[in-house]
């Protein structure tokens, strides 16, 4: 029988993975025995009782859901949705209606770009601050004064410190429309008692993506304390033939079961989002001493997985695409995370070697 191609190729992807430096703060890496439940034969199943042979697999998704709701002390967890954009278009429509207004962090500052003109909404953005990518808090208490909006999602793609939750939540007049507080970046981090506690500062639903510094595979998580707001969001992930289907049909039961395993891993490893967290200020550190340009000195670099190099975009581009020439893998915006060299078991020791590294490449590519 002929080679098959694709097998080729993806042999040649993880020859490559494993033999390089993964720095790239949207990815992570699944334990041994969560990526093998992946393509187990679950991969290719059902979970409604509407089939036969289902019961281990509905055992298996009432296991996760408890799971999500020990790991992050919440009264109601979503385990179904099978991306982060899913869980924000569960919020935007279980809590908005075509023609409401949402307040969100603008894509030019580091905010998630949600393309909310095309179901029927409008953006209103929250001002941040510059150096650090921050919202600025008595800005944005004069944009709930005078557009009031209907419905705020805390979500950004840059992340290096807390956003404002308890401002922003006492700044809302209307509280049957809830503050959202999307964790896709600091999931991991936030489920190990790092970064911030959402939802005890003032959010009223937490939602995020599994597989950033929440080293799980890729999916969604929607979380929450409140029966009012859980009924109205489960509305949009469970199966109703009377109403018919909202946005998840199939959940993808291998996902939800990597997830599961995933959690019973982080119940165990608490001290892992402090890990990865020293490790990014570190890492951070070392850069900078070495002539990286790194942003955000004088507020420590960090708070999170993240570090931001300091450099033009086409320059970050360039320096990213040289990188990769020696198998060390970043974005092209120049944004560093340290989540799955944390999970491979580096520290901050081996941050300085690897500060060093990317220091000698930064100084002939400025040559």
């Amino acid at each position: 029988m002929a080679r098959l191609d694709i097998t080729s190729l993806i042999e040649q992807h993880e020859e490559m993975r494993e033999n390089g430096l993964n720095l790239i703060a949207s990815e992570n890496i699944l334990s041994r025995e969560a990526r093998s439940t992946l393509a187990s034969d679950l991969s290719g199943r059902y979970h409604s009782d509407y089939y036969g042979g289902t019961e281990h697999i509905r055992k298996i998704l009432k296991r996760t859901e408890a799971l999500a709701k020990k790991l992050f002390n919440v009264e109601y967890a979503f385990i179904k949705p099978i991306s982060g954009n899913i869980c924000d278009l569960n919020a935007l429509f279980s809590f908005t209606d075509p023609g409401d207004n949402v307040a969100m962090i603008p894509f030019d500052n580091g905010g998630y770009p949600l393309g909310l003109k095309k179901f029927d909404r409008g953006r209103i953005d929250l001002p941040v601050k510059k150096d650090s990518y921050e919202i600025d808090v008595e800005r944005t208490e004069k944009i709930y004064e005078d557009q009031r909006p209907d419905l705020t999602i805390l979500g950004a793609s840059y992340i290096p410190f807390p956003h404002p939750v308890g401002d922003i939540s006492g700044f809302m007049s209307e509280k049957d429309r809830p503050l959202i507080y999307d964790g896709s970046h600091v999931l991991g981090l936030i489920a190990t008692g790092e970064f911030q506690s959402p939802l005890e500062e003032g959010a009223d639903v937490l939602i995020g993506s599994t597989h950033k510094s929440f080293y799980g595979p890729q999916g969604g998580l929607i979380l929450t304390n409140e029966e009012e707001y859980a009924h109205k969001i489960r509305e949009y992930l469970d199966i109703d033939l009377e109403t018919g289907i909202g946005l998840v049909d199939n959940p993808h039961v291998n996902r939800i079961a990597a997830l599961g395993i995933t959690m019973e891993e982080m119940l165990e490893d608490k001290r892992y989002g402090k890990r990865v967290v020293d490790n990014a200020k570190a890492l951070a550190s070392f850069l900078d001493e070495s002539g990286v340009p790194v942003r955000f000195a004088k507020k420590g670099y960090t708070e999170s997985h993240q570090i931001f190099l300091d450099m033009e975009w086409k320059t970050s581009k360039r320096f990213c695409k040289r990188l990769e020439e020696e198998n060390i893998f970043v974005d092209i915006t120049g944004r560093i995370g340290t989540s799955e060299v944390t999970r491979r078991g580096l520290d901050e020791k081996d941050m300085r070697d690897i500060a060093e590294e990317i220091a000698s490449i930064y100084k002939k590519f400025e040559k």
